[in-house]
């Protein structure tokens, strides 16, 4: 009995504790404001951990030494909606690049351009400059080059929602240091109405954005409660029919009489 009881609260702990696995989108609403920016989103594709492609070993992977130059980031078009795989969540970020050095061009996508999201046929942009770097050079450039500017704000710290969110969607705005600032995020729940959160700092620019850079994650607004979705109907049902062995077991164990019982 006890161990059927242990049963029982270990799945209403679990199902609580079941992370969000909400859809994540983006969109740069000024993305044209500055036309000698391109802005690019990087690692577009993660391994599992969410390291970039850049830290697969070759040792390992022998065969990826012919994949050094693939497209492992996506350029930020106007009116897109572009889309953050789970495992990148923690680990993508905005980098504005000069146009004049990253000149852009397009290609025809074919299957191997699933992981970023392309059907194949479908036309994308790309930088030839940037695949021109193989992918383990790309983990230094980003870091630490300074034709490329970083945008500090995580997609993970965006998605901190209630289990019964199922979409997250950001809308991003670039300020005057070329850094991506949330204005306003909309969540879509399981069994509600689409909510839109706007983001303290509404306005993107202001001669302290450097300053403010490093707080975006830590001011992104929680959304408010609500229904905790059907998880706690699962956990109910699991719990009624743990209880119903308990007592089914009791009374066998009563019925068939026992020593104790017989006296």
């Amino acid at each position: 009995m006890r161990a059927l009881l242990r049963a029982a609260i270990a799945v209403v702990v679990g199902l609580s504790s079941l992370p969000a696995r909400a859809d994540t989108t983006y969109e740069i609403e000024n993305v044209d404001a500055y036309p000698d920016k391109v802005f690019v989103a990087w690692p577009r594709t993660c391994g599992s951990t969410g390291d970039p492609l850049g830290a697969v070993s070759l040792q390992l992977n022998p065969d990826w030494a012919l994949r050094q130059h693939e497209v492992d980031y996506e350029v930020i078009e106007k009116g897109k909606r572009h889309e953050v795989l789970p495992y990148c969540l923690s680990t993508m970020r905005i980098h504005a690049l000069p146009a004049a050095e990253f000149l852009r061009a397009s290609r025809v996508a074919t299957a191997d351009d699933a992981s970023l999201g392309k059907k194949p046929g479908e036309t994308f942009a790309i930088l030839p400059a940037l695949d021109a770097i193989e992918l383990p050079k790309r983990i230094p450039f980003f870091a630490s080059d300074p034709r490329s500017r970083t945008s500090p704000l995580r997609f993970d710290e965006m998605g901190r929602a209630w289990r019964s969110t199922k979409s997250v969607h950001v809308v991003l705005a670039i300020d005057a240091a070329f850094i991506a600032q949330p204005k306003r995020v909309v969540y879509t729940y399981d069994q509600n109405a689409p909510e839109t959160v706007t983001y303290p700092r509404g306005d993107a620019g202001g001669a302290d954005a450097d300053a403010d850079a490093g707080a975006v994650t830590a001011a992104v607004p929680t959304p408010p409660s609500h229904d905790m979705g059907t998880r706690w109907v699962y956990a109910a049902a699991i719990v009624g029919l743990l209880a119903g062995g308990l007592i089914a077991r009791y009374k066998k164990k009563r019925a068939s009489g026992s020593p104790t019982d017989a006296r």
